[in-house]
């Protein structure tokens, strides 16, 4: 096994993680001369590479970053940011997978409660409280994490309505939906929570459509200019499907050598050359989707 993917993390872990000055407490700001906490989104995918390279019998202070996450929640949810009150459907919907990746069902399944109150009357679930587009990321994550709680028949009507909303003759879902237009946007991550939440509900001939739909999208500089938190789910659930992990497992390999051989910056290891995407310039949840990908290729 490479020391790839541990690396990526020591290198996450210099620049974004700070031990306060009173007690020592670990917190994850945005990245490099940044002291704001990282938003919850972040911290999923940050949580999401700890346990994958905990899976690869790596040391790595998973409880503390655990218990980070209390930091965020508003009320019956988690809001976006610690100290802020906006709070997300999808947000809650990541943070419910990777509580289902680290045994906490309790967390997952009030993660879920939240996301159902997104439901809105005409299907789908919405992207943000009070917000009026009802989004694949919201609606798909939401799906998935139903599936993983065994929430099938609501993981399927969720499911559905996406289908006839949001699904287009090439087998790929759009963006979002909002006062009647489509944003017809193909988003990798967006396929990814599809083909997961397809699968894990039994639907397995459009999972597999969907995912060979998307690997024929998805390949070289399309996937290169993805930011690479949406790869990374991407990947997570394109490998889950047993009919496309050999041709998902050609593509990561494809995007890790280069990855290793263009992204990096040899002086702080840190994934930031070569043209890769990135999802808002900040450096940690680059960082941690790209110790993820650098694992699940170790793992698979």
């Amino acid at each position: 096994m490479s020391t790839d993917a541990i690396d990526a993390w020591r290198s996450l872990e210099r620049a974004s993680f700070r031990r306060t000055s009173f007690r020592r407490q670990l917190r994850v700001t945005d990245g490099p001369g940044r002291r704001a906490p990282v938003a919850l989104w972040g911290l999923a995918h940050v949580l999401w590479a700890a346990n994958d390279l905990r899976a690869l019998d790596f040391d790595i202070p998973i409880d503390e970053l655990a218990d980070l996450i209390e930091g965020y929640r508003r009320g019956d949810g988690y809001a976006a940011k610690p100290r802020t009150r906006r709070r997300y459907y999808d947000d809650n919907a990541w943070l419910g997978l990777v509580a289902t990746a680290l045994g906490d069902r309790s967390l997952a399944a009030h993660s879920l409660a939240f996301v159902r109150t997104g439901e809105r009357p005409g299907g789908g679930v919405a992207w943000v409280e009070g917000g009026h587009s009802r989004n694949t990321c919201s609606t798909a994550s939401g799906a998935w994490l139903a599936s993983l709680l065994g929430e099938r028949a609501l993981a399927l009507r969720w499911m559905d309505w996406l289908g006839e909303a949001l699904r287009g003759p090439d087998g790929l879902y759009s963006d979002r939906v909002e006062a009647g237009r489509v944003d017809p946007t193909i988003f990798s991550y967006n396929q990814g929570a599809a083909v997961a939440a397809l699968h894990a509900a039994g639907r397995d001939r459009d999972a597999v459509a969907t995912a060979r739909a998307s690997l024929a999208v998805f390949d070289g500089d399309r996937l290169w200019r993805e930011p690479p938190p949406f790869a990374a789910i991407w990947f997570r659930a394109l490998l889950g499907v047993p009919q496309v992990a050999q041709e998902t497992h050609a593509v990561l390999d494809a995007y890790t050598r280069r990855l290793l051989e263009d992204a990096r910056e040899p002086a702080t290891g840190l994934f930031t050359r070569g043209g890769i995407g990135t999802y808002d310039g900040t450096r940690t949840i680059d960082q941690a989707a790209i110790a993820q990908i650098l694992a699940l290729r170790d793992a698979s």
